[in-house]
């Protein structure tokens, strides 16, 4: 009896060290260190609907005489300042290249109210009005920082990317152009927004093998066990309601970039619809890639999917925002940075 409770315990033992080291594999990350940079974080707050609501700002230190504002939407379970690392302070590093300055908004408890229906947390269950705690912010970074109105741009990534497509659908004037990473269109039942049926001028960013955001749709639940929050359309469903929108029936001009890690077990392709005289549509696809912003120096959790190394999403969108707001159609020569 001893020895097989011996024995028991043994096993035990090793399940549970077994377990520990899947668990420290499969979460294990490593991201992009912070680079030296020359402008300041300002940390702000304002009232909105009985909340006080906060973000973190990145000003350069050579701000534009009437400067363009990069709204920046974390993911799930996040802060602002976890949205500057996620996509490896680079748009902070952009700032001081371009004179442009950065909002890095906090959702309620970590999240937004996005635009799926579904979605187990605090901002969902208590319908928090994220779309007009964002314009109150822009409206704060007009006065605070003599921000041009006609140059916002927002972006976010997973429940962030979400509450960027509620923005386009709901508030189209809200920004010049639309980033959303790692995020799709609800499905017609799970459809939190009001959609304008407004063009905007938008972007997507999703990986093929994403195990939260079906590339090819259905919901959006981690290897189908974790944080369901209903269903959404594929991405190609998703890019196809814009183009729609848009009325870009047009022949799309696709580029491969540079596979610069081996290693990563992805690549990236971008699609770009676009004619003058009408948004633009781009669409890059992170083939084999798992739900992760893309960065050089990323080495996301395996838990997560492969993390692609190939590009720098900030720079992907940047170069996307900066082409809208010269009015002119997205760099398409097929020259991959």
């Amino acid at each position: 009896m001893r020895r097989a409770a011996k024995h028991a315990l043994v096993a035990l033992g090793l399940a549970a060290a077994l377990v520990a080291g899947l668990a420290v594999w499969a979460l294990r990350a490593s991201y992009p260190a912070r680079p030296a940079l020359a402008g300041r974080i300002e940390p702000g707050t304002l009232q909105h609907a009985g909340r006080a609501r906060s973000w973190v700002a990145y000003v350069p230190a050579r701000r534009a005489a009437s400067p363009a504002l990069v709204v920046v939407l974390h993911a799930s379970m996040g802060t602002g300042p976890q949205a500057r690392q996620a996509f490896g302070y680079d748009f902070d590093a952009l700032a001081d290249r371009d004179g442009f300055v950065v909002a890095y908004p906090n959702g309620v408890d970590g999240h937004w109210n996005e635009a799926k229906r579904n979605g187990p947390f605090a901002a969902k269950r208590e319908n928090v009005d994220d779309v007009g705690f964002l314009a109150a912010l822009v409206d704060d970074m007009v006065v605070r920082y003599a921000i041009d109105r006609a140059h916002v741009y927002v972006t976010g990534v997973s429940n962030g990317g979400s509450m960027v497509l509620r923005l386009a659908l709901e508030a189209p004037a809200f920004a010049r152009a639309y980033a959303a990473v790692l995020a799709s269109l609800p499905t017609p039942e799970n459809l939190a927004a009001s959609p304008s049926n407004r063009p905007v001028s938008i972007l997507l960013m999703n990986g093929t093998d994403d195990p939260m955001n079906p590339w090819h749709g259905g919901d959006v639940v981690l290897h189908g066990v974790w944080g369901n929050r209903g269903p959404v359309l594929s991405t190609r469903a998703s890019i196809d309601y814009f183009r729609g929108l848009a009325g870009l029936d047009v022949p799309p001009v696709t580029t491969t970039f540079p596979d610069r890690d081996t290693t990563d077990g992805s690549t990236v392709e971008r699609t770009v619809w676009a004619t003058a005289g009408k948004p633009c549509v781009v669409l890059y696809a992170i083939n084999g890639g798992g739900h992760e912003v893309p960065h050089p120096a990323t080495y996301g959790r395996r838990l997560l999917g492969a993390s692609n190394r190939d590009v720098h999403a900030a720079h992907e969108i940047q170069d996307f925002f900066v082409s809208r707001s010269e009015g002119a159609t997205h760099d398409v020569a097929g020259a991959a940075r």
